[in-house]
């Protein structure tokens, strides 16, 4: 049995460990707060954009083609992994790049070579150790996601696929759906889908008096796909700035409780041990007072 001396050193040590996650804790609600307001207020943004984007396809019609919407043979393929810099966040980037592997896998299996974009040093670490072809590495990208920062990432990644370097450009993330739920998901960035028009929508779209683009179509329909490009990384910055923090407030809470567990079963140890030396005590005063 452990001495008293070494009872009270680990339980001193569980303390100070549990005071660290009660104040991450704390620290990831606050940031948790302000990631899941951006989320919901980004939202309707999001939604309108991708309305009044479908209404202009429906709109053109055929008429009007963009390179960015162009579905190429795929022999050369890009993906950009959005993780943590840091961990304490439980399962999420390990989710993450299981799903990321089985994506790897799947296009060597199919003869698509693949390089990767690290947005986060976890991911950079994990590219590095499968020996993925890492042509660039970013780190702090979710410490405070900003609209500028996901176009110029965009904007790269848009002059990637239009130069030919690549045929479709990938991103895998975390999508985020609670404080206790958060799903790894990998989506295809470019080439872009037309969006898909429900029956009649088109004609009633196409039939409006009056529609007037200026200054032509075309240029309004590659501006707003370039546009569409950068606001899809937007919101997936996001989605993984509140997956962490939701991941990190959950972990940290977990943590914290099993604390308080292991205090309570140390505690219960460091009582029956100070009873045992206590009777041991007292039997060695009572064998010498009988030995007197």
């Amino acid at each position: 049995m452990p001495s008293l001396k070494d009872i009270r050193r680990r339980i001193s040590s569980i303390k100070n460990t549990q005071k660290i996650t009660r104040a991450m804790k704390l620290v990831s609600a606050a940031k948790f707060a302000r990631a899941n307001a951006a989320v919901v207020a980004a939202r309707p943004y999001a939604h309108a954009f991708d309305e009044m984007l479908k209404r202009l396809l429906a709109e053109v019609g055929d008429k009007v083609s963009s390179p960015l919407m162009e579905d190429r043979p795929e022999g050369k393929a890009l993906i950009a992994i959005l993780s943590t810099d840091r961990g304490f966040c439980g399962s999420l980037n390990s989710n993450l790049f299981k799903a990321v592997s089985g994506f790897v896998q799947a296009k060597k299996g199919a003869h698509v070579a693949v390089d990767v974009v690290a947005w986060g040093k976890r991911a950079r670490l994990f590219a590095q150790k499968n020996q993925l072809q890492v042509i660039e590495s970013r780190e702090k990208v979710l410490d405070k996601p900003s609209y500028d920062m996901a176009r110029q990432v965009a904007a790269d990644l848009t002059q990637k696929f239009l130069n030919g370097d690549y045929d479709s450009i990938y991103v895998a993330f975390v999508e985020f759906r609670s404080a206790l739920s958060q799903s790894p998901k990998v989506a295809k960035l470019l080439p872009m889908v037309r969006p898909s028009v429900a029956s009649g929508e088109g004609e009633t779209v196409a039939g409006q008096s009056g529609v007037l683009i200026e200054p032509n179509a075309q240029l309004m329909v590659e501006g707003l796909l370039k546009r569409a490009v950068a606001s899809s990384v937007f919101r997936l910055l996001l989605e993984g700035a509140a997956s962490e923090h939701g991941a990190r407030m959950t972990a940290m809470d977990s943590a914290t409780n099993n604390a308080n567990e292991v205090l309570r079963k140390m505690n219960i140890q460091y009582a029956r041990a100070r009873q045992a030396a206590i009777t041991k005590e007292l039997i060695e005063i009572t064998s010498g007072a009988q030995a007197l």
